[in-house]
């Protein structure tokens, strides 16, 4: 995309990005009845009392929900898997994560998200499962019965991620620098007593050495010296309504074909300024059209 013609004030009042935005949220609002049902975490504050969770390493995967027929995204789509992947599953909703080991979340997006499924492709991607949504009980009792399923099924691509308690917060926080000196993600923290409750709340907790947000693409900045020609920066707003520009963590490929007006992206920082803007923010990767 040569974007030498786009201005610093962006395409942020342009008729196409305010269709393309109506679009988007016509689409979020198609898919707000499936997000409704699951639990969302929360970022982990220090304070919490540690002996009420249980800990799993956050796969970088794809979350996906079983419905008792269907393989979906959390968006409420239709993940198109071969019938040998979901062929074993139960008639009643799991949740898991789509995920081929650390580092490939670009090997799951590109499998999963083919409405034509490759066997090959599927042959190296996981179903790991973390809760029972439709179980009764707390999480240690739907746990239970995740891995019982598990262990019965005997399939070598459904699996279950594992859980342990926390002895305190310094083994959790020694836990996450081992995590992250793999390449891992970071921690997710369940609380064990818990009744499955749909919505954001302490009930799961995410635990990382930086943080990951998503923002919604209303402009770009073009660039300037190397990257003439180019994308120089895009213009992002938080669903806090606060708008700013992300310069960095592009790879020469984005830079030359930029998310489009309208899309959702992800993106990494370290804290936030007293004016609510992510500070050290730089760009990760477009949110799949889920």
């Amino acid at each position: 995309m040569n974007i030498n013609n786009v201005t610093s004030k962006s395409f942020r009042y342009s008729l196409v990005a305010i269709a393309l935005l109506s679009a988007m949220q016509s689409s979020a609002g198609d898919s707000s009845s499936q997000e409704s049902i699951l639990v969302n975490a929360k970022n982990y504050e220090s304070g919490i009392d540690i002996d009420e969770y249980w800990q799993s390493e956050k796969l970088d995967g794809i979350r996906a929900v079983w419905n008792g027929k269907e393989l979906l995204t959390r968006a409420g789509n239709r993940i198109y898997a071969p019938d040998w992947f979901t062929e074993s599953l139960p008639g009643y909703m799991v949740e898991g994560e789509l995920w081929a080991g650390r580092g490939n979340f670009h090997l799951v997006q590109q499998t999963v998200l083919d409405k034509t499924p490759s066997d090959e492709a599927w042959k190296k991607i996981d179903y790991m499962l973390f809760d029972m949504p439709s179980a009764a009980g707390d999480f240690s009792k739907r746990y239970y019965n995740v891995v019982h399923y598990v262990d019965s099924v005997r399939q070598s691509h459904i699996k279950y991620i594992v859980h342990y308690p926390i002895e305190s917060e310094t083994q959790l926080f020694s836990l996450l620098d081992n995590v992250d000196s793999n390449q891992g993600e970071g921690l997710m923290l369940r609380k064990v007593s818990c009744r499955y409750q749909a919505g954001r709340s302490n009930d799961l907790l995410k635990l990382k050495k930086h943080h990951d947000a998503e923002a919604l693409v209303i402009g770009y900045k073009a660039g300037n010296g190397k990257y003439k020609g180019k994308l120089g920066s895009l213009l992002v707003r938080l669903e806090t309504g606060v708008e700013f520009y992300i310069g960095s963590g592009f790879t020469d490929e984005v830079r030359s074909q930029p998310p489009k007006l309208g899309s959702t992206i992800t993106f990494r920082y370290n804290g936030m300024t007293q004016n609510g803007v992510p500070k050290f923010a730089r760009y990760l990767r477009e949110r799949p059209q889920q």
